[in-house]
């Protein structure tokens, strides 16, 4: 069956003796098969014979909601598994359970699919989805598959499966509104500590971020430390893949195909080197994720010289708001990155940045532009002589503190401040030549952290924007003063609603890093093997 959808690689099976599952990414087709995990799940549940796994999307306005594979609704799907990779894609998972014809409050459901729900956004706080799931699959796929698989066909039951948690546990409140107990011990997060199979994904298609592109993950997680990151959390300890699994996707592309590395934030150097040079032999086409800074070398720069983009996360304009975040990277590593990617001949380069991050000044505002133009400086005194500029694209995002990390504890900035930030920092790129920034909406970061650092009171607020009504008439429906959620800043031994999930990262660990942050003070990263601070290889 022909779909809207130009892909190689669809897996399409019959149903007859067969349990439909639908997988549901909600959000459009380009955001969700950008998504290298969701892929991966896909093709995880197609290689059970017994199991036809489809696919479903956002529809675009006015249009059905169908399986891509076979055209069918959701109803027809006895399992449906969402996977919810941002918090703000939650409005979007109840458009979808009303598109298909269900309530999208779990009460109301007297019949028709199970609702199952898994992905980062719900390993960092479930609470707020339990209104409209059944449950949740708390963990990697590699991890739990296979015991989900077998309560598929009926041989074990739902509460079996390692790293389930119904989304009918019960929470009680204070008076003042704080969480006084939470009715369910916290359940591990499972990850899985090797793979039998590369982590590789042949589906191709032209929409999405990396076009026609076999998608490999080089390993999983990071261990760098950053005290805003929550993957760097969520996947600890990280994992570089081996060179054994990765030389295994490697045989498995076909010579000029397109090959995106994704996951380089702890993988070895001299390991993606290794795989990138026997792609390379067989004609491959490279494109890689964000760059470390401080981790480029001549020989890894040499890889990018068919890419005309390179991208870098500075986070932070000067090195001290650098050391409140833990991003132990130097200006002087950020500018000798800038000039060894100038001489290979990139033509672009993306740089990263936060605005709102906990203890930020205007000072540190303009280090950002002052960091800008020593990139510009080192980047134009390589290519002007060769009758060229670098483009430069900065991206500056409203910072929102996630759950399971130090900056818990910190407030989330308003969002006017936000945007006199924002829009002070657009004036002053403006001035700088061959140089733009692009910024978020800080409206729609303020929705991200409501949904991250709130819980099931947020339901009548969710619900009203998922029928349509804007921000801030959604905002009055909430029976909490939303400051209570975003502003506030949080005590020490505080009960999170995300503590139903046990990442094995002490709490201890967490709050002396925020401790350490306040006071602008560095920690070190991972160590695998050689450390037990953070409990995570306890």
């Amino acid at each position: 069956m022909e779909t809207k959808f130009k892909e190689k690689g669809t897996i399409r099976k019959k149903w007859r003796k067969r349990i439909p599952v639908a997988l549901v990414f909600p959000n459009t087709y380009f955001v969700g098969m950008s998504n290298l995990g969701f892929r991966l799940v896909y093709e995880f549940l197609n290689r059970y014979d017994e199991i036809v796994c489809e696919r479903f999307f956002l529809p675009e306005e006015g249009e059905e909601l169908r399986s891509v594979e076979s055209n069918r609704p959701l109803t027809d799907f006895g399992f449906v598994l969402f996977s919810v990779s941002f918090e703000s894609d939650l409005v979007n998972l109840i458009k979808i359970l009303e598109r298909a014809g269900l309530s999208p409050l779990r009460e109301e459901r007297k019949e028709g699919p199970l609702i199952l729900a898994g992905g980062i956004a719900t390993w960092l706080n479930p609470d707020p989805f339990t209104p409209f799931v059944d449950g949740f699959l708390l963990g990697e796929i590699e991890a739990l598959g296979e015991k989900l698989v077998e309560f598929f066909l009926g041989d074990k039951r739902l509460a079996e499966v390692p790293g389930f948690l119904p989304a009918d546990y019960s929470i009680s409140f204070t008076e003042e509104g704080l969480i006084k107990e939470i009715g369910h011990p916290p359940v591990k997060r499972l990850l899985s500590p090797s793979l039998k199979a590369p982590p590789l994904s042949g589906l191709l298609t032209p929409e999405t971020e990396f076009s026609e592109t076999y998608l490999l993950e080089v390993g999983r997680g990071c261990g760098r430390g950053c005290r805003f990151c929550a993957a760097g959390i969520l996947y600890r300890p990280p994992r570089p893949w081996p060179l054994e699994i990765l030389e295994k996707a490697v045989d498995k592309i076909p010579e000029g195909a397109k090959v995106g590395l994704i996951g380089l934030e702890f993988a070895a150097q001299e390991i993606i080197e290794k795989v990138a040079q026997r792609f390379l032999a067989k004609g491959c086409t490279l494109t890689f994720s964000s760059l470390r800074a401080d981790r480029l070398t001549e020989s890894f720069v040499k890889l990018l010289s068919k890419q005309r983009t390179a991208t870098i996360a500075p986070e932070a304009g000067n090195e001290r708001l650098r050391r409140v975040i833990n991003k132990n990277l130097r200006e002087e590593d950020i500018l000798a990155a800038a000039e060894l990617l100038a001489q290979v001949g990139i033509k672009a380069l993306k740089l990263y940045f936060m605005v709102g991050l906990p203890t930020e000044t205007q000072e540190d505002l303009e280090g950002i532009i002052k960091l800008t133009r020593r990139i510009k400086h080192v980047l134009d005194s390589i290519t002007k002589p060769k009758g060229y500029v670098v483009d430069l694209r900065l991206s500056a995002a409203s910072f929102v503190p996630k759950p399971h990390t130090p900056f818990q504890w910190a407030p989330f900035e308003e969002t006017t401040t936000l945007k006199k930030r924002l829009k002070w920092l657009k004036r002053a790129v403006g001035k700088i030549p061959n140089t733009f920034l692009s910024t978020d909406l800080p409206k729609w970061a303020a929705l991200q952290a409501l949904i991250a650092r709130g819980d099931r009171r947020l339901k009548p607020f969710l619900l009203a924007l998922a029928r349509g009504e804007n921000f801030n008439q959604a905002l009055a429906r909430l029976s909490l003063n939303p400051a209570f959620i975003l502003q506030r800043k949080r005590e020490k031994h505080e009960i999170f609603p995300w503590e139903v999930v046990d990442l094995e990262v002490k709490k201890d660990f967490l709050w002396t890093e925020w401790e350490k942050a306040q006071s602008a003070k560095e920690s070190p990263g991972c160590l695998l093997g050689k450390c037990k601070r953070c409990g995570a290889c306890a």
